[in-house]
C-alpha cells in the first residue's frame, strides 16, 4: 500500500532537470572534465570515464553526470521494482498462449504476423464493445483476448529488435560508406580540375616565353641592324673625311 500511495501519476511527467540537457552545458562539461584531467591525469585512463566530484560542480552541470548503479541490484519504473539480473520473461513463464511460431524465420521477418495480430485485436476490439452494448458482465473472455494479442505482439518486436539493430547498424555504415565515396569522388574532380587549370597555365607560360623569345629576336635583329646603319653611316663619314683630306692636299700641290 505504501508504494501504491507514493504513486502520483501512472505516467509522470518529465523530470524538471532534464533542461541541463543542452549542447553549451555538455561543452562545457567536457571542457571541465579535461582541464581537470590534466591536473590529475592517470595513466591509461581517459578524461572521459576519470571520476568527478559532482559536488564541486555548478548546479547546472550535476545533472550531466550518471548516478552510480543501484547497490542493491533493484531498480523501480512506475512503481515496480526489477532486478537486473533477472531472466527474460517469456509468454510460456507470464502464462499467456504464444500465438506466433518460435523459429528464427519469424524472429527476422516478423512483420507478417504483426500485421496478423494487429488484424485480430481490430476484431476483438469491434467484439468487445459489441458485447459492452449488449452484456457488459460478459467482457473478461475479450479483455483477456486483447492481452493476450497485446503481449504477443510486445513480445514480437523485443525479439525482433537485435536484427532490427543489427540492420540499422548495416544501414549507418553503408550511408557513412557512401558519404566517403562521395568524398572520394570529389576530390578526384577536384584533382582533375587541377590539372586542367595546371595544363592551362603550362600553356600560357609556353605560349609567353614563346612569345618572348620572338621579342627577344626581334631586339636583337634591330639592334644588329642598328649597328649595321651606324657602322655604315661611320664609314661613310670616314670616306668624306677621308676625301676632303685628299682634295685639300691637291688644292696645296696646285698652289705651289
Amino acid at each position: 500500500m505504501a508504494e501504491q500511495q507514493q504513486m502520483k501519476a501512472l505516467w509522470p511527467a518529465p523530470p524538471p532537470f532534464y533542461q541541463h540537457f543542452t549542447k553549451q552545458n555538455l561543452a562545457q562539461l567536457r571542457q571541465t572534465r579535461k582541464e581537470r584531467a590534466n591536473d590529475n591525469a592517470q595513466p591509461g585512463v581517459s578524461s572521459e570515464s576519470q571520476d568527478i566530484d559532482v559536488l564541486s560542480l555548478p548546479a547546472e552541470l550535476r545533472y550531466l553526470i550518471p548516478p552510480p548503479p543501484p547497490a542493491d541490484n533493484q531498480w523501480r519504473t512506475f512503481g515496480v521494482t526489477h532486478q537486473f539480473d533477472a531472466p527474460e520473461q517469456s509468454l510460456e513463464d507470464d502464462g499467456t498462449e504464444q500465438l506466433y511460431p518460435d523459429s528464427d524465420e519469424v524472429k527476422q521477418s516478423p512483420q507478417p504476423y504483426l500485421i496478423a495480430l494487429a488484424r485480430s485485436m481490430l476484431t476483438t476490439f469491434l467484439a468487445l464493445t459489441g458485447i459492452l452494448s449488449e452484456n457488459p458482465e460478459l467482457y473478461e473472455e475479450q479483455v483477456t483476448n486483447l492481452k493476450t494479442l497485446v503481449q504477443n505482439m510486445h513480445s514480437l518486436i523485443n525479439q525482433y529488435r537485435p536484427h532490427q539493430a543489427r540492420e540499422t547498424l548495416i544501414l549507418m555504415m553503408e550511408e557513412r560508406v557512401e558519404k566517403l565515396r562521395a568524398e572520394v569522388k570529389a576530390i578526384g574532380e577536384a584533382g582533375e580540375k587541377v590539372d586542367v587549370m595546371m595544363r592551362q597555365l603550362k600553356e600560357i607560360g609556353t605560349e609567353a616565353a614563346q612569345g618572348g623569345q620572338e621579342v627577344k629576336k626581334s631586339v636583337q635583329a634591330q639592334k644588329a641592324q642598328d649597328e649595321a646603319r651606324a657602322e655604315e653611316n661611320r664609314k661613310k663619314s670616314q670616306r668624306a673625311a677621308w676625301s676632303m683630306l685628299q682634295a685639300s692636299n691637291l688644292d696645296d700641290e696646285d698652289a705651289t
